[in-house]
């Protein structure tokens, strides 16, 4: 690229190799009209190869701020460029130390899976039952926790009803109760305490009675019933049946059960229907007063 100085240097020696005529002046005068014709001007109009060495002379000095402010950008681009490239190289060091830590947060649960099951290998069978029920004492006691405390769950009484902490008491035939009996007056609507599927169905120990699954894999029992109310998919709160004393009831009563994530896993439900059973009278107290 040739400097401003070598620049001016060639148009100079192209000048002098021009005839001398090329750069002979004169004042010769040219009429421009305008769009209006009744206005005319003169202007003076310059031949010769000087005046553009003039003019390009001037125009020199603008050129070389223009490279000035170019290469500066340039510089500036540059270090943007740079910029970029380091934090990428960053980024690059950050993501392999994550992929470390997961490799070794995999390898550390795989040993402890390992120990565990190395751990249970090592119990007798009594001890590793045991531990097993503990685990699901605590898994059962954290489902009624989540239900006794849940505002979506409806109590399957909505009318005035009495009850008392019934479990495990001792039943004919040398069974124990694993429910809570809600005491009612006959005919008295049911309700599904959460959404699921309801079936319906009679044995000669209970009469009318429905099991209903929840989404979350929860299932609930009740029995005695008069009659049958809906089946199938209901909503918290829908009618699915009505208080009776079929079976081997003694007395008007719903009796309600409740076995977190599947049947066959009963727990005591009257913490769940002490929180949300509130119509409810002493049970001493007669439900027709």
């Amino acid at each position: 690229m040739l400097r401003p100085f070598g620049l001016v240097s060639a148009l100079l020696a192209l000048v002098l190799a021009l005839p001398s005529t090329s750069l002979a002046q004169g004042d010769d005068r040219s009429v421009v009209f305008t769009n209006d014709p009744s206005q005319t001007m003169v202007v003076d109009r310059a031949a010769g190869f000087w005046p553009l060495i003039e003019a390009a002379s001037g125009v020199l000095p603008l050129a070389e701020e223009g490279l000035a402010v170019a290469r500066e950008r340039l510089r500036g681009v540059a270090q943007l460029l740079a910029q970029a490239r380091q934090r990428q190289v960053e980024a690059a060091a950050a993501l392999a130390r994550v992929n470390r830590l997961v490799a070794d947060t995999v390898q550390e649960a795989n040993r402890l899976r390992s120990t565990h099951e190395d751990v249970l290998a090592g119990l007798s069978d009594s001890s590793r039952r045991k531990l097993e029920r503990d685990a699901q004492t605590r898994r059962n006691r954290s489902a009624v926790v989540r239900v006794a405390t849940s505002s979506d769950w409806v109590c399957p009484v909505e009318t005035r009803t009495k009850f008392y902490d019934s479990w495990l008491e001792r039943r004919s035939g040398g069974r124990e109760h694993e429910g809570v009996d809600l005491v009612g007056l006959r005919h008295d609507p049911i309700l599904a305490p959460v959404d699921g599927v309801v079936t319906q169905r009679w044995d000669t120990l209970g009469g009318r009675s429905f099991d209903l699954v929840a989404a979350n894999g929860d299932y609930y029992f009740g029995t005695h019933m008069s009659r049958f109310g809906a089946d199938g998919e209901v909503q918290a709160g829908e009618v699915i049946g009505y208080m009776g004393d079929g079976g081997n009831a003694k007395g008007v009563h719903l009796h309600f059960e409740y076995h977190p994530g599947g049947k066959h896993n009963p727990v005591n439900p009257y913490p769940i229907v002490d929180a949300h059973c509130t119509n409810r009278v002493d049970i001493n107290v007669s439900l027709y007063d």
